[in-house]
């Protein structure tokens, strides 16, 4: 399931808001009746209204979801927010390769909440960019309800089972093939987590015969989880991957427990 793109001009949108209810200072999540802002949609049955200062307790809202997503203020100097579909050296966005291999295919799913017969209640994603050469990232959020066994849990499971069953796996886009091989990654983002690094040579595209790196990271907090893909040409960058991880748990951390997120927007000029 490919979540829909969240645009920067949204991204503005949802900060917003985000900042206007956490001001009103109401515990019903409201809106106080300034007109100078759009009130939020109805939230979802079970979740809790964006920018409410209590914690949320079922699946996220999808403001919520956007709010928990990475922006340029969490990644170094130089990113910014991008659309990815059929534009990477690995011929499409790193969290939505495709690949004949059913199995392997679900270590990009999870990221994104389409695990099998357990999809995600509400889910979110952004992508950005260091050059038009990479490296690429896409961040993703799925948040699950309770009935579905505890979706994120299952999520995390299936991420980790498939890490140690798939060794290789061949991905597919836009006249760009990789043979991916599949090994652990140890990187500790400050959550119930699992990482898997692939690595691969491109046949095809502006990256031909180079090596490419995917590094994948599912980390997991109550109901939901946020998913990274990490995409460079070359050996990757481990300390990058840390430090984006990292950012991505505190993110989802913050909307949980009914904290506004830092940075709130990207800055001027996406």
């Amino acid at each position: 399931m490919r979540a829909a793109r969240c645009s920067p001009v949204a991204g503005v949108l949802v900060a917003a808001a985000l900042l206007t209810l956490a001001g009103c200072g109401g515990d019903d999540g409201v809106n106080s009746g300034k007109t100078s802002s759009p009130s939020p949609p109805p939230s979802k049955p079970g979740a809790t209204p964006t920018g409410s200062p209590s914690k949320v307790t079922g699946p996220l809202s999808e403001q919520q979801a956007r709010a928990a997503l990475l922006v340029e203020g969490n990644l170094p100097a130089g990113w910014r927010h991008a659309d990815l579909d059929d534009s990477t050296a690995a011929g499409d966005a790193p969290d939505d390769l495709s690949t004949k291999d059913r199995n392997c295919k679900q270590l990009l799913d999870a990221l994104g909440g389409d695990v099998d017969r357990h999809e995600a209640r509400t889910d979110a994603s952004r992508d950005y960019r260091r050059s038009a050469n990479g490296p690429y990232l896409s961040s993703e959020i799925a948040s699950y309800d309770k009935e579905e066994g505890d979706g994120s849990k299952r999520a995390l499971s299936t991420f980790k089972s498939v890490r140690a069953s798939c060794k290789k796996f061949t991905a597919e886009n836009n006249a760009v093939t990789v043979d991916f091989t599949v090994s652990p990654l140890k990187v500790e983002p400050g959550a119930d987590s699992a990482c898997a690094r692939l690595r691969g040579t491109a046949r095809g595209g502006p990256a031909d015969g180079k090596q490419l790196t995917l590094d994948l990271v599912l980390a997991r907090v109550k109901q939901s989880t946020t998913g990274l893909a990490l995409l460079s040409v070359g050996d990757g960058d481990k300390a990058l991957t840390a430090r984006v991880a990292g950012a991505a748990a505190e993110r989802l951390k913050d909307v949980t427990a009914g904290r506004i997120p830092s940075p709130t927007v990207p800055p001027e000029g996406d």
